[in-house]
Parts: structure tokens; sequence; C-alpha cells
């Protein structure tokens, strides 16, 4: 580990320390941004109030009063359908047989042809004139005929009776202005129609500014209203009348779902949009209440959620009606956001914030000279070349991004400091316990090796925090704030990090008896390794390293194996009692894994022992790392999750203490009593 003390090795942990100031700097400034948008909009079904208000024998006045207090804010307006609008006691829709024998004597009624009239009051005249409207744009000049029959307003429809009562006609402006008038902002849910027109475009704006509490769009199906040729248009009309769009973050929290258009109508308006958790409600009916809160609350105070959908349970629970069991669970997301220091109101839209590129620029040669550090101490012959590998690096990547504005090298270079970062850490632990690997047990007391581990502990933590700035500086922008860009490569942070650090293990650390310093060395030790006879308790051991992997690997990322209910459970009450939860791979297994490597170390265990420790401690500060991978959650949250991270770790290191006291007081035991048997 002499390399550690090259000179070349100083004037790149200067240059990391100057890109680390500069990734700091821009981390700060989208710490303001984030703080600048605490505001969370509750949306929920306008017309399940309705609905459910003749179910529960109560006035719709009494529900919507109910999901006020539960801090609803929003009422979602969806496209209306014929079906809904007779099913609402809107309109009369007759098939041409049964309007004939209503009105035998009336002329030209055709059994084919599907009729249509309004229910005689001020809100039927007002649906029928809007479905007029919508079907005069929607359908042929030919298949839709006006005319009176007996004195009533009447349309006559050519098309397949099922079918047109599926039919989507658009949003309808006395739906709007009834939802408004509730004391709510109104969200509205189009869909596109086929070969849409910009007369159909311009009529949904129409219906839109029947309300000036229309707070945000959320596009329903595979496009956005518009899509291809009025994708534009539509977003102009929508910055003019300062409405965001909403991007519905995909179910497996990776990115947003695709929706053909959302993404450049988010470009059009200049990231004027918001980011939106829903919840189907397959998935509502598993969880109790309780957890369904839950899931929403963490959405939004740990992924930058500012919208909240929320579903319908379908059955009422705990010996609530339907409407108290919904509004139940959303008066705890509401109460436990507002205990966070958020506000429960119109969604905040983060401010279109890109960072100096002076700063990115200074930030990408840290992270560079960070990777070529790595690079040196996993192949020490590097160093002759590194002047070589830092200006050809530079010259690459900084080009890369001051010439084609490449987000590919940030990207790449977010990745490279993630993988390395835990490496160049835990490389400088390895290079304390080579120091210290020949002092005897006997002169470090249980007090002092905990004290000596708690401060290993807190350095490598915030050495690792310092490297994760390079993953936020890098990608602090507004498309990566709203998952528009992501982080690539979650998979390799976890993998990468053990593979490289066991490179760097068996170079210093002698396996076999003997160092891995050359060609020769590394074929000798593979041998060596591939003859080692199988016994059961390497079975035994090898079989526990597959469960831990398939933990540690199978949990990483957004697509990971099932957690368990009693680890709900724990993250529940860690969520409660913490800033931010830290993560079980850290304080429950990386990080007592360095007081383990310390009485390793002095014990003189074994050495594939101390080697697997050194891989947990790996795990820990990798993970460490790669919470801010997750560009969604805010930066404070991550930093105080990783401190959070550190103290619990602390705690954990007192129980792994005691453990190994117990053992050694243990194996002290039957050792005396046994050994000489």
């Amino acid at each position: 580990m002499r390399g550690i003390q090259s000179s070349a090795c100083k004037v790149l942990a200067v240059l990391i320390f100057i890109g680390v100031i500069a990734a700091g700097m821009i981390s700060l400034q989208r710490t303001h941004i984030e703080s600048a948008a605490t505001s969370v909009e509750n949306v929920y079904d306008y017309y399940n109030i309705i609905d459910s208000a003749s179910v529960e024998k109560k006035s719709a006045d009494e529900l919507f009063s109910l999901y006020r207090k539960s801090g609803v804010t929003s009422l979602a307006v969806y496209d209306e359908t014929p079906e809904k609008l007779v099913n609402h006691d809107f309109l009369r829709v007759y098939r041409g047989s049964e309007f004939a024998f209503r009105n035998s004597g009336v002329s030209g009624i055709s059994d084919s042809k599907i009729y249509i009239q309004p229910v005689l009051t001020k809100k039927g005249e007002a649906y029928f004139r809007e479905t007029r409207e919508y079907l005069s744009l929607l359908m042929k000049k030919d298949d839709v005929r006006s005319f009176e029959v007996n004195g009533v307003d009447t349309l006559e429809v050519d098309a397949v009776y099922n079918k047109f009562m599926q039919m989507e006609l658009g949003i309808y402006a006395e739906t709007v202005k009834d939802a408004a008038s509730r004391g709510f902002y109104v969200v509205l849910r189009p869909g596109n129609e086929a070969h849409v027109s910009k007369a159909y475009v311009d009529l949904f704006l129409k219906k839109l500014d029947a309300s000036d509490r229309v707070s945000a769009i959320i596009f329903q199906g595979k496009e956005v209203l518009g899509y291809k040729e009025y994708v534009k248009y539509l977003s102009d009309e929508l910055n003019k009348r300062h409405i965001p769009i909403a991007l519905i973050e995909a179910q497996n929290q990776l990115g947003f779902e695709r929706q053909a258009g959302n993404l450049e109508m988010a470009v059009f308006s200049d990231y004027n949009v918001v980011r939106l958790y829903a919840m189907s409600k397959d998935e509502l009916i598993k969880l109790e209440p309780k957890e369904a809160a839950s899931r929403f609350y963490i959405s939004d105070i740990e992924r930058n959620i500012r919208m909240n959908l929320f579903p319908s349970f379908k059955f009422p629970l705990n010996g609530m009606s339907l409407s108290e069991t919904n509004a139940s669970y959303i008066a705890e997301v509401s109460s436990r956001l507002e205990n966070h220091g958020f506000t429960v109101g119109k969604a905040s839209v983060m401010e279109p914030y890109f960072p100096p590129n002076a700063l990115r620029g200074i930030a990408i040669a840290g992270a560079l000279s960070l990777v070529v550090l790595a690079a040196i101490l996993l192949f020490p012959v590097l160093v002759k070349y590194v002047w070589v590998l830092e200006i050809l690096g530079l010259a690459v990547t900084e080009g890369l991004f001051w010439g084609l504005h490449s987000v590919m090298v940030l990207q790449f270079l977010a990745l490279g400091a993630a993988v390395c970062t835990p490496v160049v850490v835990v490389s400088l632990f390895l290079a304390y316990c080579l120091r210290k690997k020949d002092r005897a047990f006997e002169n470090v007391g249980w007090g002092k090796l905990l004290l000596e581990s708690l401060v290993i502990l807190w350095v490598c933590g915030l050495l690792s925090l310092a490297g994760a700035a390079f993953v936020s500086g890098l990608l602090g922008d507004i498309r990566f704030l709203l998952e528009m860009q992501i982080f690539r490569g979650v998979k390799l942070t976890f993998v990468l990090p053990l593979v490289l650090i066991s490179i760097v293990y068996i170079r210093n650390f002698p396996f076999f008896g003997k160092v891995v310093s050359s060609d020769k060395d590394f074929i000798r030790f593979v041998k060596k390794f591939c003859s080692v006879q199988i016994r059961l308790g390497l079975l035994v051991g090898l079989g526990l390293l597959a469960v831990v992997g398939y933990v540690f690997i199978g949990r990483s990322g957004n697509n990971g194996a099932p957690v368990p209910g009693f680890e709900i459970a724990l993250r529940r009450f860690l969520e409660n009692v913490m800033y931010a939860r830290p993560r079980e791979k850290e304080f429950l297994f990386g990080h007592p894994a360095v007081l383990l490597t310390m009485a390793a170390l002095y014990r003189k265990w074994p050495q594939i022992l101390h080697y697997f420790l050194i891989v947990a401690v790996t795990i820990g500060q990798g993970s460490m790392v790669e919470t801010f991978a997750h560009m969604r959650s805010p930066y404070i949250l991550s930093f105080i999750r990783g401190l959070d991270g550190l103290a619990a770790g602390s705690l954990s290191m007192i129980a792994a203490l005691i453990g190994v006291m117990i053992l050694v007081r243990l194996t002290k035991f039957f050792g005396e009593r046994y050994g000489k048997l």
C-alpha cells in the first residue's frame, strides 16, 4: 500500500478535494431548490365521492366535507362517457327500437341508430350541449344529426350501441365547475383521441378555462392529448395558464410511466411538471390502511413526489364506512406530512435548475481523478502513467461535456465515482490494518477496540459521503431530479466494489502464505484456491455467503426481492423515530463489521474471515454512496440518511462487541475444559 503515499496520489487527492468542493456547492444549490418545493397535492376521484354518497345514504356535501378535512386538496375529473352521463342522470340514451316505442307518433326513427336526449333539468341541458359539441368533432358529419322530438332536443347517432356507451368524449366544463365549487382544486385527466384535431384540443382548453382552480393535468392512456401534431401547441397553451403536467412514477420506482409525448411536453414547458405517485386498487387491497398511508408518505418525503393520486379501497374496514376508510388513510398521510414540515395544498413545481458549467467542469475533473486514483491502487504499475491517464481522461471527458453537452459523460463519471469511492475508502482502511496487524491483542482492551473502531467507522463514512458528492453534483440538474434522466448502473455499484477491493486485498494480505504481487503469484493463488478441500464447514459458509449475496444483490435496485414482514415493521419504526431511515445493509451489516475486522486483525482470526469482514465493510460504504444515485431523493435527506446509518451502526457496533466478548469467553471456557481431550 506504499502507492497511497506516492507524490502522484497526493496530487490526485488534492484534485479530488477541489472536485468535492465544487460538487458540494452544486449539491448545496440543489438543496435550496428542493427545500423550496415542499407543498404536496392530494388528489381523489370526483365521481368516487358522488357515487359513494348514494350508496352510503349520505349527501354529497357531507362526503366532500369529510374528504376535505382528511387533507384531499384536489378532485380528479376524467373524460366523460355516455354511460357515465346516463348513470349520473344527465342524459338519456336509447336504442332506436326503444326510442321508437317511446315516441310512436314520430316518423323517421331508425332501429339501428342511437338517440340521445337531455334530462330535463338545467344541468341535463348543459351536459347535452357539451355532448353535441364533442360528437360533432369526434364523429363524421353524416353520423350525427340534431333535431327535436316532441319539443325536446335530440341527437341521432349512427354507431354500435355498446361501443358508443364506452366512448370517451372528453372533459366537461360542467363537471369541472361543479368540482371547483366544492372548495377543491381540479386536476384534469384527459385521454387522447385517434387522429385528434386542433379543434378538439381547443375544445379541451375551453373546458379547462371553465374554472381558474384547475391545478394540473394528468394524462390518461399511452399518449398525451394532441400527440403527435399538437404536443407543442398544447404545451404552450398550458404554459400561458401556468398549469403543470404530472409525470406518473413508474411502478418499479425507476423513472416515470412512458406516455408518448410527455417527455417532449416537459421540455417544451421548461420542466413545469410535478412527480406523481399512484397506487392501483389491486395493490391497495393487499395493504392495511396504515401501510398504504406509509407508502404515500415515504414517496413524498423520499422521492420528491409532490402529487398523490389516492385510490379507493373496495370494501370498508375496521367498522367504518367505505368513505371513512378511505378518508382515514388519506388523513394519516396528510398529518405525517405536516409533522415532517410539508404543506398540504397545491403541488410545488421545482425550479428548472441547471448548475453552473464551471462548477460541473471542476467536479468532472475531481471525479476523473478519483477513478485514476482507484486504478493506481488496483494496479500500482500504472503509477508510471498516471499523468497520461489523467490528461487523456480530462481531454475526453471535459471535451464531451463542453463541446457536446453530453449527459452520458456525466452518467459515466457518476458511476465511476460511485464504484471507486468505497474502493478508495476501504483501501485506506486496509493500509491502516497493515500498520496494525502485528500488534498483540493484549495491548488493546475492549474499550480501546470500540473507540478505535468508532473513529475508523466515522472517518470512512465521512470520506464516503464526500465521494458521494460527485454523484449528486454531476447529476444535479432538473432532468435527474425529475428522473427524466437517471443514474445508470445501480447493480454495478454493488458488485464492482466487491470485486475491486478483493483485488486490493490479495495484493496486500497473504492468502496461502503469500501476497499476490505478480501474474505468477495470481496463477499460483488461483491454483491453490481451486485445490482447497471442500469440507462441511466450508459448504455451510458458502451457503451463508449465497444467502447474503441474494439479500445484498437481489434486494438492491428498484426491482429487488420481496421484503419480509418483520423488516417492514423495523423500517416503519425507524421512519417514525429518525429523520431518514438508515439502510439495513449499513447499520446491521457493513458498519459493525469494522469492529469485527479490527478484532479479527488483533486476535489473528483466520485470514479468510478477515477478508469476508472487509467485504462487509465495503458493502456498507458502497451502500452509503449508492444512496445518492437515487436522484429523486432530496440531497439533504440522503446525507442525513448516511449520518443516521453511522449513528445506528455505532450502536450495532456495541452489540457486535458484546457478541465478540461472549464468544471469546465461551471459547476460552471450553478450550480450558475440553482442550486436552
